[in-house]
């Protein structure tokens, strides 16, 4: 275990906001799941294709679900408290305790966009990443016309610092990546 690590996982709790309860992913969640992760408006500009079956997306929960034994990475499923149904996920990765950063993804079902959801759910992620895991630096990563991503970040507060050259691979072509970030300075403030 790196320096820094504890056994158990300061982020494996249930988060409340005003419209959203963010909380364990559940097998369960398949079929809520697979409304968005079949969706090619969604997978754009991700590196993974939209799922053909919920076979896929059943394996993807279990990898999620999996990733709870540790302490570097945290997924929570995003559930719309008016219809107790997922409505995507929202994760604090490479989490890196010596140096006190962690990067965040996100993904909601297209139904729910533009109103503020996940902003509101990471917001929440923020906050006990900043607060009580004692993070100091959030980051996060976007294509350069992924657009409505780059405007989530930007809603975070989170300042641009640069684009990494072909960075990462998107379904078979490297891609440049938009990099934001957000310390606990600026949180703050």
């Amino acid at each position: 275990m790196a320096s820094g690590f504890t056994k158990e996982n300061i982020f494996d709790r249930i988060l409340e906001t005003p419209h959203l309860t963010l909380r364990r992913i559940r097998e369960s969640d398949d079929k809520d799941m697979f409304d968005y992760t079949s969706n090619p408006i969604v997978t754009k500009y991700l590196s993974w294709n939209p799922h053909s079956d919920i076979i896929q997306t059943q394996k993807y929960i279990t990898s999620l679900i999996a990733e709870y034994n540790s302490t570097d990475s945290y997924a929570w499923a995003i559930e719309n408290k008016k219809s107790n149904k997922l409505i995507g996920i929202v994760r604090i990765f490479e989490v890196n305790y010596a140096n006190k950063r962690g990067e965040l993804s996100y993904i909601i079902n297209p139904l729910f966009q533009g109103k503020g959801l996940i902003v509101e759910a990471l917001k929440a992620v923020v906050d006990i990443s900043i607060k009580e895991a004692g993070l100091n630096r959030i980051q996060a990563k976007c294509t350069p016309d992924n657009y409505a991503s780059e405007r989530v970040m930007q809603k975070l507060g989170m300042s641009y610092e640069g684009t990494l050259k072909q960075f990462w691979i998107n379904k078979g072509i490297f891609m440049d990546a938009k990099i934001y970030a957000l310390t606990a300075n600026d949180y703050m403030k």
